[in-house]
């Protein structure tokens, strides 16, 4: 039976999950980080997940949902809930599922973080002006969720560019109450401008209702065409967007940040977010989404971005952001012809039409048309690596991670080199085949 909390302190405004249980276990003097992740979780290591631990059902019961049930803590207390909108609809069930269950893959699994790179789990980010408030208010600093989101770099109250504190210390832990000796380097105005646009609208996007990640896509592409960065006769190319990213003043910051967002800082990676081959992760489409629309207002930028389909936007060529899956000048059926044809020259040939017919509508359609097949065929691809994958695991219920590796060769190839979210997915009917750590005996006094 699950021993409920006979006192449960209140939220201290904005803090994370992290920062109440640090200041649960700072107050109430517990015995050690190991006790108070036994007596909230179930876990003696739950420290070690500063995100999100792992049984948020046990938290809930021990503090008799005072403090809200899984999915309000999940999705407003802790940085999932700036990922769970991006997540694609499989994602998204399977997060919906895990909440029932306090057994499964961690949260940070299940959202794809660890895939990204872009995730450093070993700093936490406070403002120092903030801790002094929170000391003055509550006697205790606290760690504020805006602060710990992915592109949350500023503090939009104070304007202060956000300190780190790194440890890989197996504690909780709260923000350093003495202001650092060291100085932080002053922002330019234009830089500080373009933090504040990314925190604000990270802050906006925490637990808000699914993103159309399509029509954002398409909407930056018309964006891309109003700025002169690429034209609807040519297609992207990844020279241009290049440099055109890193004269903004947001690759400034990122070159002399300390991160691995560090590595954004050259925008070479802006022409694969575009054509999908990559990970679509929150930080990639925010940076970009701000630095392009910088001379938009900032709260109907942030509007267009939540719900594209509220207001559509239209460029000189009379092209609207607001599409599909695929352009409306390119049916359905016909797509799915050129997707599943073994060359362009065969497409065109069940289609009834020259080849350089063919290439030359997809080109006015903006796009490279060996790209555009790739693309196209991606999804496909990708599904039918799953499914090898899984039809292995159902052949073989006793096999392990190495043997998927080795008999599944060519699909775990593919997922790992184009998709490397969708491994977990493949393999997620195995579950976890480790046995529980035994409990060591302790001795009795009699």
């Amino acid at each position: 039976m699950v021993e409920e909390l006979a006192y449960i302190p209140a939220w201290r405004s904005d803090e994370t999950l992290y920062s109440w249980i640090s200041g649960f276990h700072a107050v109430h003097g517990n015995g050690s980080a190991r006790d108070t992740g036994a007596l909230l979780f179930d876990s003696e290591h739950a420290c070690r997940d500063r995100d999100a631990p792992r049984n948020l059902h046990h938290f809930a019961s021990v503090t008799r949902a005072a403090l809200g049930d899984v999915r309000s803590l999940l999705l407003t207390r802790t940085p999932i809930g700036l990922f769970a909108p991006f997540l694609s609809a499989s994602r998204q069930q399977a997060l919906t599922e895990q909440m029932k269950s306090p057994t499964g893959p961690g949260w940070r699994l299940l959202c794809g973080m660890p895939a990204s790179g872009l995730h450093d789990t070993g700093a936490m980010h406070y403002c120092e002006d903030c801790v002094a408030n929170d000391v003055a208010t509550w006697g205790l600093p606290r760690w504020r969720l805006p602060h710990q989101l992915p592109g949350s770099w500023v503090c939009l109250d104070h304007g202060r560019e956000l300190r780190s504190l790194r440890t890989e210390a197996s504690q909780w832990i709260l923000p350093p109450i003495d202001r650092s000796t060291a100085p932080l380097p002053a922002l330019e105005p234009a830089q500080a401008e373009a933090l504040k646009r990314i925190a604000t609208l990270a802050s906006k996007l925490v637990g808000s209702d699914t993103l159309d990640v399509s029509a954002i896509r398409q909407a930056i592409l018309v964006g891309l065409r109003d700025h002169g960065v690429t034209t609807w006769l040519h297609p992207l190319d990844n020279d241009h967007l290049s440099a055109w990213f890193a004269g903004s003043p947001i690759s400034e910051w990122l070159r002399r940040s300390n991160g691995p967002w560090q590595r954004l800082a050259s925008g070479d990676w802006i022409h694969d977010l575009l054509r999908n081959r990559v990970g679509d992760h929150p930080l990639k489409w925010m940076i970009l989404w701000c630095t392009l629309f910088a001379d938009q207002d900032c709260s109907a930028s942030q509007r267009r971005f939540m719900d594209p389909v509220s207001s559509p936007h239209w460029d000189a060529s009379g092209q609207a952001t607001i599409w599909g899956a695929s352009p409306p000048s390119l049916p359905s059926d016909i797509h799915d012809i050129i997707a599943n044809a073994t060359t362009l020259k065969e497409a065109a040939d069940i289609l009834g039409i020259a080849v350089t017919t063919l290439r030359r509508r997809l080109t006015e359609l903006g796009t490279n048309p060996r790209a555009f097949r790739q693309d196209a065929s991606f999804e496909q691809r990708k599904q039918r690596a799953v499914d090898a994958i899984r039809e292995y695991i159902s052949a073989h219920p006793t096999c392990s991670r190495a043997d998927i590796h080795r008999e599944c060769k060519a699909a775990v190839c593919w997922i790992r080199s184009n998709a490397p979210e969708a491994f977990e997915h493949a393999v997620e009917s195995m579950g976890d085949q480790r046995s529980r750590q035994m409990t060591l005996a302790r001795d009795v006094q009699l």
